[in-house]
């Protein structure tokens, strides 16, 4: 082999000898790498193993070699983590030496809340303000409602007094009142003579026959109700129903349109029973079976002298229409 070769070969085997023996630094990168990261843990023990594995590196470093300096040199490299650590917010106990993200997090976090909490607090004193600003203006208005009322039920009060006495004068009057009513009642009862029994006359009743002619009319059976009025007129009524009766019979005719015999009963019950009680009731038929018949001018006629004769509300009523609707 030729020697430049060789020479080439230990070359770096003999820098690297004499630069360990004078630098006294035993640590090879690429040999006994378990070994270092061992001692290099023992070089910085975690705070529950204080002294004791301080103590145990260092008797791990001199059983393999290592010269004092580079336990200083370590040392120094550990405290200058530290101060690191410290200034740039590195937290203790976190591994590997990291800042806790979720920290700060949480941290702005409560800061935002903490900001949230005093906007609402600002906004909820605002309101306070507000409303003790209202009830400054409602105190004034309260105290005056109140002393008027208190004015009003005082002159209430002073009213009832008042008055008092006078109602208790007039139950006192009522009272003697009362007694006097009654002791003239019993006076009165005393002296009173014992009534006479009266006798009623009997009162007239209208024949069956009567009523079951006017039944007929009202069920619109004229004929049959002419019928039994005459027999009833040739039977001898009682003298107040002959004006009824012919009255009613002319009734019929008119609603059997047979105007002539219509106005023959209504001036028979004018001219022969002037004092009864269908005078004016005859009197307003007559007119409007001339209007029924066609003669109008002799109908307002009779209708006008009708109306002077004062008859009651109820035929003047019908007197008055019949004329406004012929005129």
């Amino acid at each position: 082999m030729p020697s430049a070769n060789i020479f080439a070969r230990l070359a770096p085997g003999l820098v690297l000898f004499f630069s360990l023996s004078f630098a006294g630094c035993s640590y090879l990168p690429w040999v006994g790498q378990e070994e270092d990261d061992l001692a290099f843990e023992d070089d910085f023990p975690f705070e529950d193993e204080g002294r004791r594995g301080g103590r145990e590196g260092d008797q791990g470093r001199e059983g393999e070699g290592m010269a004092p300096g580079e336990d200083d040199f370590f040392a120094e490299d550990s405290g200058f983590s530290d101060i690191n650590a410290k200034e740039e917010g590195f937290i203790e106990g976190e591994p590997a030496g990291f800042a806790s993200v979720d920290q700060r997090t949480d941290k702005n976090e409560l800061k935002g809340d903490v900001e949230s909490l005093q906007s609402q607090q600002e906004a909820l004193i605002s309101k306070v303000r507000e409303l003790e600003e209202i009830l400054s203006t409602l105190g004034p208005k309260i105290n005056a409602a109140s002393e008027r009322l208190e004015g009003d039920f005082s002159s209430t009060k002073d009213s009832a007094d008042f008055l008092e006495p006078e109602v208790e004068d007039l139950k006192a009057q009522m009272a003697r009142l009362n007694e006097e009513i009654a002791r003239i009642k019993m006076e009165k009862a005393q002296a009173a003579p014992a009534p006479k029994k009266r006798m009623r006359k009997a009162i007239a009743k209208t024949p069956p026959e009567y009523d079951k002619a006017l039944n007929a009319y009202r069920s619109k059976n004229y004929d049959e109700s002419i019928l039994l009025f005459q027999n009833l007129a040739l039977s001898n009524p009682p003298n107040k129903l002959k004006d009824n009766i012919a009255f009613w019979i002319g009734t019929n005719y008119v609603a059997l349109e047979m105007y002539d015999d219509a106005i023959l009963q209504f001036e028979t019950v004018l001219n022969k029973y002037p004092q009864g009680n269908k005078v004016h009731d005859s009197r307003y038929m007559l007119g409007l079976a001339y209007s029924k018949k066609g003669e109008t001018s002799h109908a307002i006629e009779v209708l006008e002298g009708a109306l002077k004769k004062n008859p009651p509300s109820e035929v003047r009523g019908k007197i008055l229409a019949q004329l406004n609707q012929i005129q």
